[in-house]
């Protein structure tokens, strides 16, 4: 037997306080069945029984962490949106030397990183890049997620071939990963190299990342309340430059919740530009 709706809303609450995702009425069979692994990883026989350790002694530490890890929604793919990185390549990589020409280097921040596609893909468009512009200032790409699991993924860079196959080209798979014995794909070094990941919650402050000429934070604030949305909305806008670029997903918009963005569209692709 299933947990009650009341014992449902005890965990979504928690979520939603912890991390600003919300789990709605409608899903809450999705959440139910996200705790059923909690009762395996725990050892305990049901999820009530989960719900019983969750109020006698508290959500904390590794129950905490796994809670939250199996809270969030992983869905990716490499090169997500093809416009998007179209856009990338073509337009805001070839002028960070016009719009920023007393950069030394530049800054790229994915602020959802899941399983490491995304910022994977946006680091074979930097490698691509530089390797056709020698000379160009260095390029550093930040990714950063909430789940330590997923944080373990991306740095381990290894793909299963359903996941390669999702988004990426023949041509780059050969060129930038190679085929392990079990059949999985492991991203070559010259590319897991290029990006630095770090644990952060959206909910928190993000000062301490600094600032940077391109944000991307994709499907994430779809899962936000309104409250949350204009917060973290207030903080992105001030750790982007001066005419840099915020990316959205193609369900998401900045319209009403940020005051210091201009959207934009690049080859059919919505961004967001800081005013100058």
């Amino acid at each position: 037997m299933g947990l009650t709706e009341a014992k449902l809303k005890y965990f979504a609450d928690f979520i939603q306080k912890e991390i600003g995702i919300i789990y709605g009425l409608q899903v809450y069979f999705q959440l139910e069945q996200r705790l059923e692994k909690i009762a395996t990883y725990l050892g305990l026989a049901s999820t009530d029984e989960v719900y019983a350790k969750a109020v006698k002694e508290g959500i904390a530490g590794d129950f905490k962490q796994f809670l939250l890890d199996i809270a969030t929604n992983n869905e990716t793919s490499f090169f997500r949106d093809p416009k998007v990185f179209d856009a990338i390549q073509n337009h805001i990589l070839p002028n960070l030397k016009k719009d920023f020409p007393n950069a030394f280097s530049y800054r790229i921040w994915c602020a959802a990183a899941s399983f490491g596609q995304e910022p994977y893909s946006i680091a074979m468009l930097v490698h691509e890049f530089m390797k056709a512009n020698p000379g160009h200032p260095r390029i550093e790409i930040l990714a950063t997620d909430i789940a330590d699991h997923a944080l373990k993924r991306c740095r381990e860079a290894r793909y299963s071939q359903l996941e390669v196959q999702r988004g990426l080209s023949a041509i780059r798979l050969v060129q930038y990963f190679t085929k392990d014995e079990d059949g999985s794909w492991s991203l070559k070094p010259e590319i897991r190299n290029m990006v630095d990941f770090r644990k952060q919650n959206l909910l928190d402050t993000f000062q301490a990342l600094g600032s940077f000429h391109l944000v991307s934070c994709r499907y994430v604030l779809i899962y936000q309340d309104t409250d949350k949305k204009k917060e973290i909305f207030q903080r992105l806008e001030r750790t982007i430059f001066p005419k840099g670029h915020l990316i959205l997903g193609g369900s998401e918009s900045a319209m009403g919740l940020a005051t210091d963005l201009d959207q934009i569209s690049l080859t059919g692709a919505i961004f967001y530009q800081k005013k100058s």
